[in-house]
């Protein structure tokens, strides 16, 4: 949790601020802070990692690690996540049905003005299979951080070179992309929704592959 809260919620902070200067270039916008999230939580992840291999090295050689890592930062991400966007449509969904939105819009600066309009059109568009649609997508989103766990305990654990961080850096990249093109409204949510499903599912895929190969290998050197 500490590793999350550091790198996550603190040093990732202050580089959010220049995704401001990509709004008007939703796809410049979405890479930026798709491979940025990517950058410090899988960084993090890593160096959590380290940290268990030196002070726990039986825990790190445990096949049951990763995966409670992974539910771990997952299941907080999913609770501050969850309750922040429940906060947010909640405190919208009162703006707009007490019509103080627009007098909201037209105080709000013009480089803000593009995500919180976004916001609102995707509330507006809500229905009940949506609801339910973003119950699914955190549910593979907390699948993927288990997966991506998986991925980094596999680097440290088959002692590769630092450069094949780049691997979950970028699968962390490739499914926070349509998320963040969403932020601006250049994709609509549903099918940013479907997009995450597939995304997840493709990656934990590959993963579960990667996990039993290795199992089946071990078993063979034992």
């Amino acid at each position: 949790m500490g590793i999350f809260f550091l790198f996550a919620g603190i040093l990732e902070g202050p580089f959010r601020g220049i995704a401001r200067q990509f709004q008007h270039t939703p796809w410049a916008y979405a890479l930026y802070g798709a491979l940025l999230a990517g950058v410090f939580e899988e960084v993090g992840r890593f160096l959590g990692f380290k940290f268990i291999q030196k002070r726990i090295p039986d825990k790190m050689n445990d096949p049951e690690t990763p995966f409670l890592y992974g539910l771990g930062h997952g299941g907080l991400e999913m609770i501050l996540v969850g309750s922040m966007t429940v906060l947010s449509n909640y405190l919208f969904a009162m703006l707009i049905n007490s019509g103080s939105i627009e007098k909201v819009l037209s105080q709000t600066p013009a480089s803000s003005r593009s995500a919180i309009t976004a916001v609102v059109k995707q509330l507006m568009g809500m229905s009940a299979w949506t609801v339910s649609l973003s119950l699914l997508e955190r549910i593979m989103a907390l699948a993927v951080q288990i997966a991506l766990s998986v991925v980094v305990w596999l680097l440290i654990v088959k002692r590769k070179q630092w450069f094949w961080l780049l691997v979950p850096i970028g699968l962390h990249a490739f499914i926070d992309f349509p998320a963040a093109l969403t932020q601006v409204g250049a994709l609509s949510v549903t099918v940013e929704e479907f997009l995450l499903v597939g995304q997840s599912l493709l990656i934990v895929g590959l993963v579960y592959w990667l996990w039993q190969r290795t199992m089946r290998n071990r078993q063979v050197s034992d």
